[in-house]
């Protein structure tokens, strides 16, 4: 595989991750908002920070 359509899926990759991760955050907002839940809260921002390592080794 060439370097320059690797570096394409790792850029399409990154967006769909970046994607995903606003999604959450707005999940988050939500359920902090809407349901009062701690506990919900706290095992979606524990996945939400998963993805932002994962976009952290991308750009890195």
């Amino acid at each position: 595989m060439s370097e320059t359509l690797q570096y394409q899926r790792n850029l399409e990759y990154l967006v769909k991750l970046l994607r995903v991760y606003f999604q959450i955050d707005e999940i988050v907002d939500f359920a902090l908002n809407e349901l009062g839940d701690d506990e919900i809260v706290v095992e979606i921002s524990a996945v939400k920070d998963r993805v932002r390592k994962v976009i952290e080794k991308l750009i890195s």
